[in-house]
Protein backbone atom coordinates (compact mmCIF):
# COMPACT_ATOMS: atom_id res chain seq x y z
CA UNK A 1 0.00 0.00 0.00
CA UNK A 2 1.76 3.51 -0.73
CA UNK A 3 1.72 5.83 1.86
CA UNK A 4 2.03 9.20 1.11
CA UNK A 5 0.77 9.66 4.57
CA UNK A 6 -2.10 11.37 4.11
CA UNK A 7 -5.59 12.10 5.91
CA UNK A 8 -6.70 9.05 3.87
CA UNK A 9 -4.33 6.40 4.77
CA UNK A 10 -4.47 6.87 8.23
CA UNK A 11 -7.90 6.82 8.62
CA UNK A 12 -7.68 3.80 6.38
CA UNK A 13 -5.16 2.23 9.02
CA UNK A 14 -7.60 3.42 11.91
CA UNK A 15 -10.65 1.86 10.29
CA UNK A 16 -8.70 -1.41 10.01
CA UNK A 17 -8.18 -1.21 13.86
CA UNK A 18 -11.41 -0.67 14.85
CA UNK A 19 -13.33 -3.24 12.48
CA UNK A 20 -10.63 -5.79 14.26
CA UNK A 21 -11.75 -4.51 18.01
CA UNK A 22 -15.13 -5.23 16.61
CA UNK A 23 -14.73 -8.25 15.10
CA UNK A 24 -12.84 -9.66 18.13
CA UNK A 25 -9.38 -10.07 16.67
CA UNK A 26 -8.17 -7.25 19.10
CA UNK A 27 -9.41 -8.00 22.69
CA UNK A 28 -9.20 -5.44 25.32
CA UNK A 29 -5.37 -5.00 26.85
CA UNK A 30 -3.94 -6.41 23.87
CA UNK A 31 -0.80 -4.41 23.11
CA UNK A 32 -0.42 -3.29 19.52
CA UNK A 33 3.10 -2.65 17.92
CA UNK A 34 4.03 -0.21 15.54
CA UNK A 35 6.14 -2.69 13.63
CA UNK A 36 3.24 -4.85 13.17
CA UNK A 37 1.21 -2.38 11.78
CA UNK A 38 3.97 -1.23 9.25
CA UNK A 39 4.71 -4.70 7.86
CA UNK A 40 0.77 -5.57 7.53
CA UNK A 41 -0.15 -2.38 5.42
CA UNK A 42 2.71 -1.57 3.72
CA UNK A 43 3.34 2.42 5.88
CA UNK A 44 5.51 4.37 7.57
CA UNK A 45 5.73 4.28 11.78
CA UNK A 46 4.29 7.91 11.64
CA UNK A 47 1.33 7.05 9.82
CA UNK A 48 0.49 4.02 11.87
CA UNK A 49 1.39 6.38 15.36
CA UNK A 50 -0.92 9.00 14.03
CA UNK A 51 -3.84 6.37 13.49
CA UNK A 52 -3.34 4.86 17.17
CA UNK A 53 -3.22 8.41 18.34
CA UNK A 54 -6.28 9.35 16.70
CA UNK A 55 -7.97 5.89 18.38
CA UNK A 56 -7.01 6.91 22.09
CA UNK A 57 -8.49 9.96 21.51
CA UNK A 58 -11.86 8.12 20.20
CA UNK A 59 -11.40 6.21 23.22
CA UNK A 60 -10.67 3.09 21.25
CA UNK A 61 -7.67 2.44 22.19
CA UNK A 62 -5.02 3.53 25.25
CA UNK A 63 -1.51 4.91 25.84
CA UNK A 64 -0.30 2.49 29.38
CA UNK A 65 2.97 3.26 30.86
CA UNK A 66 5.51 0.66 30.29
CA UNK A 67 3.40 -1.23 28.22
CA UNK A 68 2.43 1.49 24.98
CA UNK A 69 -0.65 1.15 23.37
CA UNK A 70 -3.59 -1.39 24.05
CA UNK A 71 -6.41 -2.00 23.01
CA UNK A 72 -8.86 -0.05 26.34
CA UNK A 73 -9.92 -1.88 28.63
CA UNK A 74 -13.01 -0.19 31.11
CA UNK A 75 -14.20 -0.88 34.71
CA UNK A 76 -17.58 -1.62 35.50
CA UNK A 77 -18.16 2.33 36.75
CA UNK A 78 -16.13 3.63 33.18
CA UNK A 79 -19.43 1.28 31.69
CA UNK A 80 -21.89 2.96 33.66
CA UNK A 81 -21.02 6.77 33.20
CA UNK A 82 -20.31 5.96 29.32
CA UNK A 83 -23.84 4.92 29.40
CA UNK A 84 -25.56 7.53 31.07
CA UNK A 85 -23.83 9.82 29.22
CA UNK A 86 -24.96 7.95 25.91
CA UNK A 87 -28.45 7.24 27.05
CA UNK A 88 -28.89 11.31 27.24
CA UNK A 89 -27.10 12.47 24.00
CA UNK A 90 -28.74 9.34 22.21
CA UNK A 91 -32.13 10.92 23.30
CA UNK A 92 -31.01 13.71 21.94
CA UNK A 93 -30.56 12.89 19.34
CA UNK A 94 -33.59 11.31 18.72
CA UNK A 95 -35.43 14.23 19.84
CA UNK A 96 -34.23 16.26 16.85
CA UNK A 97 -34.28 14.07 14.33
CA UNK A 98 -37.67 13.08 15.01
CA UNK A 99 -39.88 15.26 12.95
CA UNK A 100 -37.46 14.97 9.85
CA UNK A 101 -37.55 11.28 10.33
CA UNK A 102 -41.26 11.58 10.56
CA UNK A 103 -41.58 13.52 7.55
CA UNK A 104 -39.91 10.78 5.42
CA UNK A 105 -39.75 7.95 7.11
CA UNK A 106 -38.89 5.15 4.52
CA UNK A 107 -35.12 4.77 5.88
CA UNK A 108 -36.43 3.85 9.38
CA UNK A 109 -39.42 1.68 8.72
CA UNK A 110 -37.21 -0.30 6.40
CA UNK A 111 -34.73 -0.78 8.79
CA UNK A 112 -36.63 -1.55 11.25
CA UNK A 113 -38.44 -4.52 9.17
CA UNK A 114 -34.82 -5.63 8.75
CA UNK A 115 -34.17 -6.04 12.17
CA UNK A 116 -37.76 -8.01 12.83
CA UNK A 117 -36.69 -10.11 10.41
CA UNK A 118 -32.93 -10.77 11.75
CA UNK A 119 -34.80 -11.71 15.08
CA UNK A 120 -37.36 -14.03 13.29
CA UNK A 121 -34.54 -15.81 12.16
CA UNK A 122 -32.29 -15.67 15.34
CA UNK A 123 -29.32 -13.97 13.16
CA UNK A 124 -27.32 -12.23 15.67
CA UNK A 125 -24.72 -11.27 13.54
CA UNK A 126 -26.93 -9.54 11.02
CA UNK A 127 -28.79 -7.80 14.26
CA UNK A 128 -25.67 -6.89 15.63
CA UNK A 129 -24.63 -4.71 12.11
CA UNK A 130 -28.59 -3.43 11.83
CA UNK A 131 -28.68 -1.70 15.80
CA UNK A 132 -25.22 0.04 14.74
CA UNK A 133 -27.34 1.30 11.68
CA UNK A 134 -30.22 1.66 13.49
CA UNK A 135 -28.12 4.04 16.32
CA UNK A 136 -26.35 5.94 13.94
CA UNK A 137 -29.48 6.98 12.15
CA UNK A 138 -30.39 9.61 14.55
CA UNK A 139 -27.30 11.73 14.97
CA UNK A 140 -26.77 11.40 11.50
CA UNK A 141 -30.33 12.98 10.59
CA UNK A 142 -30.17 15.28 13.28
CA UNK A 143 -27.11 17.03 11.29
CA UNK A 144 -24.87 17.88 14.48
CA UNK A 145 -21.78 17.25 13.60
CA UNK A 146 -20.53 17.56 17.51
CA UNK A 147 -23.30 15.14 18.43
CA UNK A 148 -22.37 12.40 15.85
CA UNK A 149 -18.37 12.80 16.71
CA UNK A 150 -19.28 12.58 20.85
CA UNK A 151 -21.52 9.83 19.84
CA UNK A 152 -19.12 7.94 17.81
CA UNK A 153 -16.37 8.32 20.28
CA UNK A 154 -18.56 6.52 22.91
CA UNK A 155 -19.83 3.75 20.80
CA UNK A 156 -16.13 3.24 19.65
CA UNK A 157 -15.07 3.31 23.90
CA UNK A 158 -17.65 0.60 24.67
CA UNK A 159 -18.17 -1.49 21.23
CA UNK A 160 -15.84 -4.78 22.34
CA UNK A 161 -18.19 -5.22 25.52
CA UNK A 162 -21.03 -4.82 23.58
CA UNK A 163 -20.19 -7.73 20.61
CA UNK A 164 -19.50 -9.67 23.28
CA UNK A 165 -22.62 -9.34 24.64
CA UNK A 166 -24.30 -10.15 20.85
CA UNK A 167 -22.23 -13.02 20.78
CA UNK A 168 -22.81 -14.10 24.20
CA UNK A 169 -26.35 -13.53 25.20
CA UNK A 170 -29.71 -13.94 23.06
CA UNK A 171 -31.35 -11.48 25.34
CA UNK A 172 -29.84 -8.75 22.81
CA UNK A 173 -32.77 -9.83 20.67
CA UNK A 174 -35.17 -8.71 22.60
CA UNK A 175 -33.88 -5.30 22.77
CA UNK A 176 -35.80 -5.27 19.58
CA UNK A 177 -38.94 -4.59 21.25
CA UNK A 178 -37.52 -1.43 22.25
CA UNK A 179 -36.15 -0.70 19.07
CA UNK A 180 -39.94 -0.34 18.02
CA UNK A 181 -40.88 1.61 20.76
CA UNK A 182 -38.86 4.49 19.40
CA UNK A 183 -39.86 3.94 16.16
CA UNK A 184 -43.45 4.34 16.81
CA UNK A 185 -43.60 7.38 19.27
CA UNK A 186 -41.45 8.79 16.17
CA UNK A 187 -44.16 7.85 13.70
CA UNK A 188 -47.17 9.16 16.05
CA UNK A 189 -45.12 12.52 16.47
CA UNK A 190 -44.41 12.13 20.19
CA UNK A 191 -40.68 13.13 20.45
CA UNK A 192 -41.02 13.40 24.06
CA UNK A 193 -41.92 9.58 24.08
CA UNK A 194 -39.46 8.61 21.96
CA UNK A 195 -36.68 10.29 23.97
CA UNK A 196 -38.15 8.55 26.68
CA UNK A 197 -38.37 4.90 24.98
CA UNK A 198 -34.23 5.52 23.53
CA UNK A 199 -33.32 6.34 26.93
CA UNK A 200 -34.89 3.67 28.41
CA UNK A 201 -33.23 1.36 25.70
CA UNK A 202 -29.85 2.46 26.57
CA UNK A 203 -29.73 1.76 30.34
CA UNK A 204 -31.34 -1.78 29.67
CA UNK A 205 -28.18 -2.38 27.14
CA UNK A 206 -26.16 -1.22 30.38
CA UNK A 207 -27.60 -3.07 32.72
CA UNK A 208 -26.81 -6.36 29.77
CA UNK A 209 -23.22 -5.79 29.53
CA UNK A 210 -23.06 -5.31 33.42
CA UNK A 211 -24.02 -8.93 33.09
CA UNK A 212 -20.94 -9.75 31.42
CA UNK A 213 -18.09 -11.80 33.86
CA UNK A 214 -15.49 -9.24 35.71
CA UNK A 215 -12.87 -10.55 33.24
CA UNK A 216 -14.02 -8.24 30.52
CA UNK A 217 -13.77 -5.55 32.65
CA UNK A 218 -10.89 -3.01 33.59
CA UNK A 219 -10.55 -3.08 37.81
CA UNK A 220 -11.95 -0.03 39.44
Amino acid sequence: MADPHSASTVEHIASAITAAVRGGHLAPGQRLTEAAFVRRYGVSRSTVREAFQRLAADGLLALEPHRGVVVRQLSRKEVDNLFEVRGALEALAVGLAAPGIRVAPQQLLALQGEMDRAVEANDISAFSDLNRRFHAMFPEAADNALLRESLLRLSNSIYWLQFRLLINRQEVLQSNVQHRLVVEAIMAGDAQSAQAAMRNHIDASRRLVQLLPDDHFASA
